[in-house]
């Protein structure tokens, strides 16, 4: 009469594929057998649920339909350094016992799994398999990466006046520091801010936009007007982040730039700014109404008047749209682009500096593009407002 807990998910991962733990026992033999499952989010008992033998004395709980539901990301507006990104990060862990017999009833001891987080991701299932999670992780790995897919490879751009978001993962929840450093365009280092204290928190997002930086740190904006890029690095301990690189963007363009921000698949937030021409159309819904032809008048004739109307208007409304076209961009950061924001539940157009409006991309379908074929690829993408006008009522 004994439980084992065979396999439990990783000790960080996506909330949205599986989290599963598989289990055994050596009394499955019995009448009427199942284990109850308990589980724990938070900290607090969330439900109790009951599982069958699957295979052999082998039976499994997948608890990311539930987790899912709970975790979210929201859209960070205060210019605050770091966030303790909590609401997108859950703890869970679960206890098991048996329940057999005729009738069947709980059986012995309850047997305890570790405590395990999930974070408000969802990696396509090959991503999924092939992620370890401790890679992003500061507090096992050395050299962990940010949480994001943005292709290293590539040149990330920010401009002065824009936001830009980075998360990470410290799975000790204790203090860790962001180390940033300016440099001029031959790579020679100018100016740094080392050593800014973070959220302790395990799952955090650090508003590392310019002008965040020069509120928070000691770096001025006569710095940044030197810099042609800068770089920014957690660390903790002996444990330091890849020194992530943000180019300044200068360009003076005859097009008005739109920079979209969008929940990516680690649950925290990538950006892009479209550069080339961007054109605004609305469509615009009648709601209208058809009356008599006719109307009696004050003197009680019924008549026909040019000004009174048929077909009437009761009012308005009226949808904006956009349609976006990028700079010229290599392979890579087109397919990171296209799949990472068309995928993406939650996007957001910066209209002015940390102000954002949600928006809905309409964009339907994309393709991977390829060097070979496309060289330099341009890409269109349709956004809506969601912010629809209506007119008054006549």
């Amino acid at each position: 009469m004994a439980i084992t807990i065979q396999e439990e998910p990783q000790l960080i991962t996506s909330a949205s594929n599986p989290c599963v733990f598989t289990f055994s026992s050596t009394s499955t033999g019995n009448s009427n057998y199942s284990f109850i499952v308990e589980l724990t989010v938070n900290g607090s008992v969330h439900s109790f649920h009951q599982r069958f033998v699957e295979r052999s004395n082998y039976a499994r709980f997948d608890v990311s339909e539930i987790i899912r539901n709970i975790v979210f990301s929201d859209m960070i507006t205060d210019g605050t350094l770091s966030t303790a990104y909590t609401e997108a990060i859950a703890s869970y862990s679960i206890r098991i016992i048996e329940k057999y017999g005729t009738p069947p009833v709980q059986v012995g001891s309850w047997t305890s799994s570790n405590t395990r987080y999930a974070i408000n991701g969802a990696l396509r299932h090959n991503e999924w398999i092939n992620t370890t999670f401790s890679d992003y992780d500061m507090s096992v790995n050395q050299d962990p990466l940010f949480l994001t897919y943005f292709p290293r490879t590539e040149k990330q751009y920010c401009g002065l006046t824009e936001s830009t978001f980075l998360g990470s993962l410290v799975s000790n929840g204790l203090v860790s520091y962001m180390n940033v450093r300016l440099y001029d365009v031959s790579g020679t280092l100018l100016y740094s801010s080392l050593a800014n204290a973070l959220s302790t928190s395990i799952l955090k997002v650090v508003d590392v936009s310019p002008s965040t930086l020069i509120a928070n740190t000691t770096l001025t904006a006569p710095n940044f007007d030197e810099a042609y890029y800068y770089t920014i690095q957690n660390e903790q301990g002996l444990s330091q982040t890849e020194q992530f690189k943000i180019y300044i963007d200068r360009e003076c363009s005859q097009y008005t730039s739109r920079r979209l921000h969008w929940l990516n698949k680690f649950g925290v937030w990538d950006s892009y700014t479209f550069t080339k021409y961007s054109e605004e159309s609305t469509d615009i819904k009648s709601h209208s109404y058809q009356t008599e032809r006719g109307q009696w008048n004050s003197s009680n004739d019924y008549e026909y008047l040019t000004e009174g109307g048929e077909r009437l208007n009761h009012a308005k409304t009226s949808t904006d749209k956009m349609k976006l076209h990028s700079d010229w961009i290599k392979q890579d950061k087109q397919n990171w682009l296209m799949r990472s924001l068309l995928e993406s539940p939650k996007v957001y157009l910066e209209t002015a500096a940390s102000t954002f409006e949600p928006v809905k991309v309409t964009t339907s379908k994309f393709k991977l593009k390829q060097r070979i074929r496309e060289g330099l690829i341009n890409e269109t993408i349709e956004i809506e407002r969601t912010y629809t006008y209506q007119s008054q009522l006549n």
